[in-house]
């Protein structure tokens, strides 16, 4: 029987000075030398600024036996713009979503996610565990889930045992004709953070389910790229998707209870910024909620689409995925309360 095409896309953004020279040779060269075939893998270039193109050719020089493509996208499209454009050329029937700052050790893993994703229809995605790239006896994380306001926080599923998970980190590996049941992988308002989060919970109200798999593991440079983006671009775009991601997603009952939840913290947050003289945290959560307002006729028809063609459940199947809210947690939660 003959082998699936599987298609890696690797996304990347200035990966040479951010993720670092070496780091990025590696994380690289450990996806090219999977050992499975066929395999393609893309690297799409967000516009880069230092010599990450070039030095990603170079690296291929030395694997020339594989099907490699490099996209050069004009702009900076972000995490989810940049696998949009890999996915449009990407060949194959599964697809593999990596970060650059991404290393597998293993090269038996694309082995392993297959048996797992094969085991049923209605498995939608698996992903792997991550540890820590500079202490790699570490656990970087299992996974995410949210609480129903759509604060993110760390899932509880055991470390070492296959479980449902409501969101998806990379590497992530999905059939390419999923991304035509939840319309489209990534929503390209995105850019960067809650792409993910977006994207799996369209995959539950599909009917999926999304699956951890221990067995597979990943070295994760944590925020190495989000570490050297201004404050103000990545918590604008952080808080403006956590209050889309429920508008197009949540039933209208949902919708109605926990909105006001979200923008009730979101206002209370711009109040501490300013005592706090953090401007620019200020002005981005404004500007997030502002952003909504403005495009609400847009997000809108993304929620009727959602709701009339995406959607096979009840949020049911995602909120018993998710943590309970509570508001001490929020209270002391320092990505809200910065010091």
């Amino acid at each position: 029987m003959k082998k699936t095409l599987i298609s890696i896309i690797m996304v990347n953004y200035n990966g040479k000075t951010f993720i670092g020279k070496n780091e990025l040779r590696d994380a690289i060269s450990s996806f090219l030398e999977t050992k499975y075939a066929p395999l393609e893998f893309i690297f799409v270039d967000n516009n880069s600024n230092d010599d990450s193109v070039k030095f990603a050719e170079k690296i291929f020089e030395d694997y020339k036996s594989l099907s490699t493509k490099i996209i050069r996208n004009e702009n900076n499209l972000g995490f989810a713009g940049g696998c949009e454009e890999g996915l449009k050329s990407a060949r194959g029937r599964y697809i593999v979503l990596v970060n650059n700052d991404n290393k597998v050790v293993d090269p038996n893993w694309l082995v392993k996610f297959i048996r797992v994703l094969e085991q049923n229809d209605n498995i939608g995605a698996v992903f792997c565990k991550t540890i820590k790239w500079d202490e790699p006896t570490l656990l970087d994380s299992k996974g995410l889930t949210m609480t129903p306001p759509g604060l993110m926080a760390m899932t509880d599923i055991p470390e070492d045992k296959i479980s449902e998970c409501l969101v998806w980190q990379t590497p992530v590996m999905f059939r390419r004709e999923i991304t035509n049941k939840i319309g489209g992988f990534f929503d390209r308002d995105y850019v960067i953070l809650n792409d993910d989060t977006d994207s799996s919970i369209r995959i539950w109200l599909a009917g999926y389910r999304i699956l951890y798999v221990p067995t597979v593991f990943a070295l994760h440079k944590r925020s190495a790229t989000m570490k050297n983006l201004p404050t103000e671009f990545v918590c604008f775009h952080g808080r403006k998707n956590t209050i889309q991601t429920l508008i197009k997603n949540y039933e209208m009952k949902n919708l109605i209870r926990w909105l006001p939840v979200t923008l009730i913290i979101y206002l209370a947050a711009i109040v501490y910024f300013l005592f706090k003289k953090r401007v620019d945290q200020a002005k981005a959560t404004l500007y997030a909620i502002l952003w909504n307002i403005k495009n609400s006729g847009r997000i809108m028809k993304k929620r009727r689409y959602i709701q009339k063609n995406v959607r096979r459940t009840s949020d049911d199947v995602i909120f018993r995925l998710m943590r309970l809210f509570n508001l001490m947690e929020v209270i002391r939660g320092e990505k809200i309360w910065p010091k």
